[in-house]
């Protein structure tokens, strides 16, 4: 990171922590952050576009080392398994407690036999 950058980031940091009114300021806060998030996933995409293309001919272990990062970081930047893999197909909710379908409720422990 440049340190124009940084001091502008920490300028707007300091500005919506100065603003007095708190609904105001979770509100600028939100979105600060929200401009930062979609700045990160644009960064996102050009850091996975450049490991796919550094990676023919390479090994990933090699890839990850001209970042200093592990192999299976690259591997995961690049091929979506990483964190900042969009949600889309994740449950939404957990799955049903185990015995859910035979009507135990979930703090009952199994019975032991015998």
């Amino acid at each position: 990171m440049t340190d124009a950058f940084t001091e502008s980031l920490e300028a707007k940091v300091a500005e919506v922590a100065a603003i007095e009114d708190l609904v105001q300021r979770g509100l600028a806060a939100r979105h600060v952050r929200d401009h930062l998030a979609t700045s990160d996933r644009a960064l996102h995409a050009i850091q996975q576009a450049v490991l796919q293309e550094l990676k023919p001919g390479r090994t990933w272990a090699e890839v990850g080392q001209l970042f200093g990062r592990s192999h299976s970081w690259a591997e995961a930047l690049a091929t979506g398994r990483s964190s900042k893999r969009k949600k889309a197909g994740h449950a939404s909710k957990s799955t049903a407690p185990a015995g859910a379908a035979e009507g135990r409720p979930a703090d009952i422990a199994q019975p032991s036999e015998p």
